[in-house]
Order: structure tokens, then sequence, then C-alpha cells
């Protein structure tokens, strides 16, 4: 049976932690036709998060945590964990996903179905049919998430592709993620290394299938989402464009 690992950054998400992993791991694991295991890479948070997952760890025995190191950022955090997943869980496979139930846990099971039929690399999207953004969102907002998307779309040749923006994700260990040299990715404290990190996952595989994402707004805190998390964001689009 395959072992797919989903790596989870956390930072003060104590008000969510707890909830999540009653529903993914209690709820959602059950129902998958694989060995799945949640692994917490936290932040050094300020809050209880660490404690709420060791506690958890206690009891179940796919739940695990580590702790971030020394450099900050979001794309330390998954490169963190891909390593521990690969080398300390002997993951088949890894998924991305956040912590703020923005990526509904009732969505991993279509997206690990994708894979055990064949799929290197599997994209949780917004922007095909059964995918959709929150209909709270402002105007603005949904605008740029979507121009966002398609300027990258374009820069980086990648039509066929819907969401190139998604965090929500799965990568095959074998043949796709064990080729990417997770330490000289772009823009690794930040949002932006996503896209350098989709494009090589894209490279590797032979076979690439998106899945239906209905994004939910984050039921605590707010999005640590900004302008300067776009503009790195375009700017390792362009590079790869150019490249």
């Amino acid at each position: 049976m395959d072992k797919i690992v989903i790596v989870m950054p956390a930072w003060n998400e104590a008000d969510n932690i707890s909830q999540m992993i009653k529903e993914l791991v209690d709820k959602e694991f059950p129902k998958i036709d694989a060995e799945m295991h949640l692994l917490v890479v936290d932040n050094h948070s300020k809050d209880d998060t660490a404690k709420i997952v060791e506690e958890a760890a206690k009891t179940r025995s796919n739940v695990h945590i580590i702790q971030q190191g020394d450099k900050s950022g979001l794309g330390w955090a998954y490169i963190n964990g891909f390593k521990y997943a690969k080398s300390s869980l002997s993951a088949d496979a890894v998924m991305e996903m956040d912590a703020d139930f923005q990526h509904p846990p009732r969505f991993v099971k279509p997206m690990v179905a994708a894979y055990l039929t064949g799929a290197d690399y599997v994209i949780g999207s917004r922007y095909i049919p059964g995918g959709s953004i929150p209909k709270e969102w402002a105007f603005f907002r949904k605008f740029v998430s979507f121009a966002g998307n398609l300027f990258i779309r374009l820069v980086l040749l990648k039509p066929k592709i819907h969401d190139l923006t998604t965090g929500f994700r799965l990568t095959r260990v074998k043949g796709v993620l064990e080729k990417i040299d997770l330490d000289n990715l772009m823009e690794p404290g930040r949002f932006a290394h996503k896209v350098d990190l989709m494009y090589q996952a894209l490279k590797n595989s032979k076979k690439v299938v998106e899945v239906p994402l209905e994004f939910a707004s984050r039921t605590k805190e707010k999005s640590k989402f900004n302008s300067k998390e776009m503009i790195a964001t375009f700017k390792v689009a362009i590079i790869l464009g150019i490249r």
C-alpha cells in the first residue's frame, strides 16, 4: 500500500489544528485506500500548536510533528517537511496542504485517487468545472486571484494547466520530487517558491491531473498573503518564463 504524507506548515494555528486533525486524520484518512500520514511542520509557534499536535500524536501513529528550523518562511517549511517525509517516513508521495481549512479535508480523497490511478502530479484546481473560489471574496480579490493565475499560465507557457498558483498539490516522490533540488528553490521564504516547485514538478511528471477544489475562506485569523508576496510570485514566474 502506498504511503502518502501530507505536509502541513503551521504557525500559531492552535485555533485550527485540533479540529483539522479530527476532520482530516480521524474522519477522512480511513476513507482512503492508502497509508495516510499527517506531518505538521511547526514554525516555533507562540501558542499551543505544537503541544496540541504532540498530544494527538500520542494516540495516533500517523500524526507527526517537526520544527521548521532556523530559516523562516513557507517554502522552508515545505522543504524541511518534504525531506523528512522522504528520509524518515519513506513517503511514496507528498501533499501540500494548509492548516487553516482553506483546503477542505474532503478534497484529499479525490487527490489521492488520481495518484493511485497513475498520476505523477495532482493539482487541486479552483479554475476547472467543480472548483471555485469563495463567493464572499470582494471583486478585487477575485480579480487578482484569477488575473494573477492567468498571467503565470501565459508566462510559463502552460495553457493546459488551469491553476498554477494553488497550494493544494500532490507529488510522486520517485521520478518527480526526488529530481528537484529543494535547497535551491527560488524565494524559499515566500509563497513564490510554489511557482518554482510546480514548474519543476510539471517538468518531471509524465502524467498530470487537475482535480476540482472548492477553495474556502479562512475560519480564523487573516491570510498571510500580501502585495510583497504577489510581486515575488510574478518575479519568479517571469524568470522561469525567460529561462
